[in-house]
């Protein structure tokens, strides 16, 4: 706990810079270090769990344990699925903890929850944090993973809920699930008999089917992004479950609101048909849908499809056409300005215009494109360079 002196800097100094504060003189009996932990982390958690920056008595830890935990809207979309799927009730255990949010959020739905995580550090943060939040029944204790789970009988628990650490030495970021700590793969018969329901979140780099190989019974894979940018992949695996898993893609708000989620399991998703726009049905105010990264990471763009009145713009280009603007499109909807062919005559009067460019099915880069074209970044103008139904190569000229 920190002395009176350094609770008053802190509360006096909230929102000051933080590396301005590092190099200024500050007042004898203040613990300096452990006052800019605390600021800077608040500052963190005002943007990411803002339940956390509203609560008073909320400790911070390191830099790196916030940097890696769960925003609080991907931590509740989660624990309402975990709702939905297995109900109320449950008893729970999260074998590594972290800064504690998706165990906090998924305790509120649990009849008991216990919380375990190798750091001392951490340990003592969700001690202090969940009494403050009002939960300090969640039981805490500290060990690893392995650790933990050695000790429990078959079918002690109703859900096991872990976040294999996902870096490796010197920082190297890993992907592959047996490569992070704790192993699941290994693990899993072992979290399985101690559980009905094993909650694992993953890397948004991971590659979903070869997750699908290395871990069985998997019944729901969720990919869940936040304002556009694909945060975690979250696979639930259920005892005994030998049939397709379903796929979700839910795109969270700025605000929390979840966009519409697309879901379906592979397999009747490839039974839907698919919609191609003829290339000359694209038009001066009509519009073109790009979906954002998380339903893009679902590749389920049929269902996209079916879902939204939308036809693709060719098999392989992920964009998708409208006459009308739709409804609802799980991410961006552009307005068609013009179609700019892609030979030299046309694209010379684009030479030191401002525009965003990004391209799809296309055999050129954005960055190389941009240096061809001597594009200025930004403003409202947006240019997709990309490959049509008929085999044409383009730049849609949009507007947002």
């Amino acid at each position: 706990m920190a002395n009176n002196l350094t609770e008053q800097f802190i509360h006096e100094h909230l929102t000051a810079d933080v590396r301005t504060l590092a190099l200024s003189a500050h007042p004898d009996g203040v613990d300096m270090q452990y006052a800019l932990t605390q600021i800077s982390g608040w500052q963190a958690a005002r943007v990411k769990i803002p339940l956390w920056a509203a609560t008073d008595g909320i400790v911070y830890p390191k830099h790196l344990s916030l940097e890696q935990c769960t925003s609080q809207y991907i931590a509740q979309y989660k624990a309402s699925a975990i709702k939905e799927l297995i109900g109320n009730d449950f008893k729970m255990a999260d074998i590594t903890g972290g800064f504690g949010v998706d165990c906090y959020f998924i305790s509120k739905s649990a009849s008991h929850t216990f919380y375990n995580e190798m750091s001392i550090e951490l340990c003592d943060c969700a001690r202090t944090n969940y009494k403050a939040l009002g939960r300090p029944e969640i039981e805490i204790s500290s060990g690893t993973a392995e650790e933990f789970i050695s000790r429990l009988e078959p079918d002690s628990l109703d859900l096991i809920y872990l976040d294999p650490a996902r870096r490796g030495d010197a920082g190297r970021k890993l992907i592959s699930i047996s490569d992070c700590q704790p192993d699941t793969v290994a693990l899993q018969d072992d979290l399985l008999r101690i559980a009905p329901n094993v909650m694992v979140k993953l890397s948004p780099m991971l590659d979903v089917s070869r997750a699908l190989t290395e871990l069985r019974h998997v019944s729901h894979v969720l990919i869940i992004g936040l304002e556009g940018e694909c945060k975690e992949i979250t696979l639930l695996m259920q005892r005994g479950f030998d049939a397709e898993p379903t796929l979700t893609a839910v795109d969270i708000k700025a605000d929390g609101t979840p966009e519409s989620a697309v879901s379906s399991v592979k397999s009747a998703d490839a039974a839907l048909p698919l919609p191609i726009a003829d290339a000359a049905l694209l038009q001066p105010g009509t519009y073109i849908c790009e979906p954002s990264a998380p339903y893009m990471k679902s590749a389920l763009f049929r269902s996209i499809a079916a879902k939204t009145g939308t036809a693709l713009l060719h098999p392989d280009t992920h964009l998708f056409w409208s006459k009308k603007k739709p409804e609802s499109f799980p991410g961006r909807t552009f307005r068609i300005e013009g179609i700019i062919p892609f030979d030299k005559r046309s694209l010379s009067a684009l030479t030191k215009t401002q525009a965003n460019l990004s391209v799809r099915n296309f055999p050129e880069s954005a960055p190389k494109l941009q240096q061809r074209l001597k594009l200025r970044d930004g403003g409202a103008r947006y240019l997709i360079a990309t490959t049509l139904s008929d085999s044409k190569r383009v730049l849609l000229d949009l507007r947002r």
